[in-house]
């Protein structure tokens, strides 16, 4: 039974680690992304919607629209890349 309580503890231990593990990976993309408060939580919106969304490529659409680039086109470039492949 003491080993028992001993598994508890590890895997409770080994939760934290995977907590912090996240924590520490996300400050890391945001750092090296440079993503401001508000791109943050834009990004976390994507996220939370299911869009699977690689952190890179949510870094490259957010220039385009800094650049100007009209939304439509980008859907348009998306769409014609994405098509026959299943989503």
């Amino acid at each position: 039974s003491g080993g028992s309580a001993g598994r508890g503890q590890g895997a409770a231990m080994s939760e934290g680690v995977a907590r912090m593990a996240a924590a520490m990976a996300e400050a890391r993309l945001r750092r090296k992304l440079l993503l401001s408060a508000e791109e943050a939580e834009l990004f976390e919106l994507a996220q939370a919607a299911g869009s699977g969304l690689d952190p890179e490529v949510f870094r490259v659409l957010l220039d385009l629209l800094r650049m100007n680039v009209a939304p439509l086109a980008v859907f348009q470039v998306l769409k014609s890349m994405c098509a026959g492949q299943r989503l």
